[in-house]
């Protein structure tokens, strides 16, 4: 185990050391590109514990300027097991950066989030709808790659609905406040 823990520090501090040098080549100053595509890294890297459901997998942001950005992630989640569930969720917002430090950049902005869940074992649905503001971070290694975390503060509107059940209040709704995308890693590609 301690050998394991060992090999994955080692990795660590090969790939920081790796994406600092790829960094100092990078004059993100004189850089603009419209399109940006990334991914959940947090997935892929994860080592310790399982991301949380709010993680949105994939994510693309079109710039309309250096500073202002138009973006949309989706997720999915597929449950195949005998009590299963199919999750979709869409988010759209926009972000804007406040502080630009050449290869670091700071950004606020706002999302809009729809989510749907289908139970496989039931007809039970849930729905989810939410807005909510955003402050983020990203990191650029070079022209072309980056990556980034941000995280939401979400008001969220859930709707909760079992035709099938034997209870004769078979659906609900409640407002919650939830924090979102803590720990995630975002890797993207700019073109």
């Amino acid at each position: 185990m301690k050998s394991q823990i060992i090999v994955i520090l080692v990795g660590l501090i090969n790939l920081l050391t790796v994406l600092e040098v790829l960094a100092q080549k990078a004059d993100t100053s004189t850089v603009f590109t419209r399109h940006q595509v990334g991914f959940n890294a947090s997935e892929a890297l994860r080592v310790f514990e399982r991301p949380r459901g709010d993680h949105y997998k994939v994510y693309y942001l079109y710039n309309f300027t250096k500073a202002t950005s138009l973006r949309t992630g989706l997720n999915y989640s597929l449950d195949t097991s005998g009590t299963g569930s199919l999750k979709i969720g869409i988010k759209t917002g926009w972000k804007r950066v406040f502080k630009d430090y050449g290869k670091w950049k700071f950004y606020l902005g706002g999302d809009i989030i729809a989510e749907y869940e289908k139970f496989s074992s039931s007809s039970r649905r849930n729905y989810e709808a939410g807005v909510g503001p955003l402050f983020g971070v990203i990191f650029y290694m070079n022209d072309h790659f980056s990556v980034s975390t941000d995280t939401n503060l979400f008001f969220k509107v859930k709707h909760y609905n079992n035709p099938d059940s034997f209870n004769p209040v078979n659906s609900e709704t409640w407002v919650i406040m939830d924090i979102a995308n803590i720990g995630q890693l975002i890797l993207s590609v700019h073109f």
